[in-house]
């Protein structure tokens, strides 16, 4: 009786964001103030927070996309609390903003796995089939072309609008602030990309471990001095920076594993696979994969479900401050405030 007592409020606290559950984004999906029918910020926004008066703190809930939106979301990144872009199949790109979620109009249909957010007119995003798409503000994103179609981009980070880096099969692709450039060898196929700085990026590969970019890649395997520790294989699947001398890899097998300047040293995290890190601090991260989050506290990983009968598979995570968002399957996205 008092689970399901539980999962009656849980459901009661995870209502409907206001102006959530419309298509695309004109004024009456968001009230005055919030996104206009070009996709741009009103006068009246706040930017203090995301307007959330229903999810109950250090809880999950299932958060409210616009009608058509069932598909894979892949890609999800913060720009600030109230500022948040999500990407996924079909070439779908939502943009949340005073606690709703609206499409976009992305000028692509290829699957987008990767989002980054340096600004609020300098966004961009990639996907299969060398797709890469730029945001500058506006009612649409512009294809950005020069990436081999043969490409499927798996993540994206930059330290600045001329500093953008693309990973994905076998290869980092480099926007330079005038063109994309190619050529940067990255061993493995890439699955994800994080960094803190424009000399220090992170990469976690499929059979290719991970690589760092100082000035060049490279290869933490080896006699490198960023070598991940042997027995672990070739394969990870997440990469998450906090500063250069804190670091998150997931790993299969082991779970995680985590970087302080000079070594790695092993943390399980049970038998869930990390698809996505995020690290907001030493004493601070967030995981997903499968139907599970896991949260470290300092002293070691936290593994549960975000809430009871929850069933997509999750990969995507990102947050600012206390805000969290995880993104999957079946356009599920989700929300977490401490």
């Amino acid at each position: 009786m008092r689970a399901l007592l539980t999962f009656a409020m849980l459901l009661v606290a995870c209502g409907n964001s206001p102006g959530a559950g419309t298509d695309g984004g004109g004024d009456d999906a968001t009230g005055d103030g919030g996104t206009g029918d070009d996709g741009t910020a009103g006068d009246g926004m706040e930017t203090d927070g995301p307007v959330i008066s229903s999810c109950l703190a250090n809880t999950w809930c299932a958060e409210d996309v616009p009608n058509g939106v069932t598909g894979l979301i892949h890609g999800i990144d913060a720009l600030e609390a109230n500022d948040v872009f999500a990407v996924g199949d079909g070439g779908v790109i939502l943009r949340r903003q005073n606690g709703a979620w609206a499409k976009m109009t992305s000028n692509t249909t290829e699957n987008l796995r990767a989002v980054f957010a340096l600004a609020a007119n300098d966004v961009w995003a990639a996907g299969q089939n060398g797709a890469v798409v730029h945001y500058t503000g506006g009612a649409s994103w512009t294809v950005v072309d020069g990436a081999d179609d043969s490409i499927s981009f798996a993540g994206v980070w930059g330290a600045a609008s001329n500093d953008v880096w693309f990973v994905g099969t076998g290869t980092g692709v480099h926007w330079t602030g005038a063109a994309l450039s190619t050529g940067s060898v990255i061993t493995g196929t890439p699955v994800s990309i994080s960094g803190t700085a424009a000399n220090d990026i992170w990469v976690a590969a499929e059979n290719g471990k991970i690589s760092h970019y100082t000035t060049s890649w490279t290869l933490c395997g080896g006699t490198a001095s960023c070598a991940v520790p042997t027995g672990l294989g070739n394969s990870f699947f997440a990469v998450g920076a906090h500063a250069n001398n804190d670091v998150w890899a997931s790993v299969p097998g082991t779970g995680t594993i985590r970087w302080n300047g000079a070594t790695w040293t092993e943390y399980s995290s049970d038998t869930t696979l990390f698809a996505s890190i995020y690290a907001p601090g030493t004493s601070n991260a967030w995981g997903v994969g499968g139907t599970k989050v896991g949260h470290w506290d300092g002293q070691a990983w936290t593994i549960s479900s975000p809430f009871a009968g929850f069933s997509n598979s999750l990969y995507g995570v990102t947050g600012i401050g206390p805000h969290t968002w995880a993104v999957g399957q079946n356009g599920s996205i989700l929300y977490h405030h401490d």
